[in-house]
């Protein structure tokens, strides 16, 4: 894979961090996904996830990328395309609870939809269109999402409830930041709660041993965690066992 690097992008972590700058949640991403499977990247960015999702599930799977602000959608089609992904299909949206467009602060990395703290200062914003994970995503099996946008992850899995239902996909990557999700009036702890009601647990994977582990029931000690569903679990975990 090529990855377009910039002053200001993310490629700069691969020359600091090596192959695998978040090296546990890309280990368990090389180890877990399949060929043929599918991924969700909510929160795209330049595409780095979504450049590691297409090379693991090759040209039978298929990787739907969400990424609201114009510089990186610009930049994640430029790596897409430059890499002829043809199972990567981009959406140019945000992702929430309910469809429609909201104003979208452009904040470079921190770029977020817009909420009641940044209208009371001056932030650039545009507007963008926002859709739910159940109208957008065609209906197939999900092995695996990822969500990272900056506190927003509550709402977009909120507009995924009928995915949630069936236990789509098999594992969410989140990232939860307490004083983010605050923005949007909710906390690590509703987030865990909600999700529990739908059959899903939180988990850490430990790449020494390659296993899952389940997480404390206090807040959880690093910002990404996995969360995997109760049901499939055993699925995952063979597939780990299994690992390439």
């Amino acid at each position: 894979m090529k990855l377009r690097a910039y002053p200001d992008g993310q490629a700069s972590r691969f020359f600091y961090f090596g192959r695998l700058p978040d090296y546990v949640e890309m280990t368990f991403m090389h180890r877990y996904l399949r060929p043929g499977d599918g991924f969700i990247d909510g929160g795209a960015n330049e595409g780095v996830y979504t450049l590691l999702a297409a090379k693991l599930v090759g040209s039978s799977g298929e990787v739907h990328a969400f990424e609201a602000v114009p510089l990186y959608l610009a930049r994640l089609r430029g790596n897409i395309r430059v890499n002829h992904l043809t199972m990567v299909t981009v959406h140019s949206a945000a992702i929430g609870a309910k469809p429609g467009q909201m104003p979208f602060v452009l904040r470079g990395v921190g770029s977020r939809i817009q909420t009641r703290e940044d209208r009371a200062s001056d932030v650039s914003t545009v507007d963008v269109d926002v859709v739910r994970l159940d109208d957008a995503l065609p209906d197939r099996e999900w092995a695996m999402g990822k969500l990272d946008i900056e506190g927003a992850e509550h709402q977009a899995l909120a507009g995924a409830e009928k995915l949630l239902a069936r236990g789509e996909p098999a594992v969410w990557m989140l990232e939860l930041v307490d004083r983010f999700l605050l923005r949007f009036g909710s906390t690590v702890t509703e987030v865990r709660e909600w999700l529990a009601d739908y059959g899903y647990d939180f988990m850490y994977y430990e790449p020494g041993h390659n296993g899952l582990v389940t997480s404390p029931r206090s807040n959880i000690e690093t910002p990404n965690v996995l969360v995997v569903s109760r049901e499939r679990r055993a699925e995952v975990e063979a597939r780990l066992n299994g690992a390439r």
